[in-house]
């Protein structure tokens, strides 16, 4: 005869107290998740439910609110605050009941914390995780008139679907006003931005490519970021950036 198979159900894990939430967001943003790349918070595009997101983000506090439909997309979006630490905002796309895409945001404050409080998504600890970027790209743009340069460093792992961006403005993301020498395990960055998914909603514009802002190859930056973050600094080529 033929055992039956169990199906399954899902449950609503119990909410966390703010305080608990506070600390296992802390823990989140600092320890790399154990599920399949790239994931965020346990959360997979291709794979998770939007039942089993959901139910991720209430454990957390957090009720994600559908904010339009979009190419056959049904968007959702949620936030959260960590006092005098970061501020998260999280968009992500679902269709047929499976998310499609995550677009995720930290806001940093402007000082320099060692260790970073957003440690699991800095760049020494994910090509530690998903190997040597498929390329990285740079950008300096005085669009801050009375504050100096911002300036931006993206890196793409395209064998699991993922961009992360690295954003400052020039007093914390260059190492002085007088040069254009970057340390991006050192300095401050008061942005991270990461996109996950096959095809990600709002496409990254392109920017210049690390062999035309530097003069490292892929894998010089990868030593680099994998070395002492106290010397993990290169230069940019000024006359690269428009």
């Amino acid at each position: 005869s033929i055992t039956p198979t169990e199906i399954p159900t899902l449950t609503q894990p119990a909410t966390l107290t703010p305080l608990q939430a506070n600390e296992k967001i802390r823990i989140l943003l600092q320890e790399p998740t154990d599920c399949s790349a790239p994931c965020f918070w346990g959360i997979t595009p291709q794979k998770t439910t939007f039942a089993e997101a959901t139910n991720i983000f209430a454990s957390l506090g957090l009720h994600p609110k559908h904010t339009l439909t979009q190419n056959s997309h049904d968007l959702y979006d949620t936030d959260y605050h960590i006092q005098f630490a970061l501020e998260i905002s999280i968009l992500f796309s679902v269709q047929d009941d499976i998310v499609k895409t995550l677009d995720v945001g930290i806001n940093v404050p402007r000082e320099v914390t060692i260790p970073r409080k957003w440690s699991a998504y800095s760049p020494e600890t994910l090509i530690k995780r998903y190997g040597t970027p498929s390329r990285v790209e740079f950008s300096l743009n005085n669009i801050y008139p009375n504050n100096g340069i911002s300036g931006s460093m993206m890196m793409y792992f395209d064998n699991v679907d993922m961009i992360v961006l690295y954003a400052g403005t020039e007093e914390n993301f260059l190492k002085d006003q007088k040069s254009l020498t970057l340390c991006p395990l050192n300095n401050g960055i008061h942005f991270v931005g990461i996109w996950m998914g096959e095809e990600i909603l709002y496409p990254q514009p392109p920017l210049i490519p690390l062999e035309q802002a530097t003069s490292l190859t892929l894998a010089d930056f990868e030593k680099l970021m994998l070395g002492d973050p106290n010397i993990a600094c290169f230069n940019l080529n000024e006359e690269a950036f428009p």
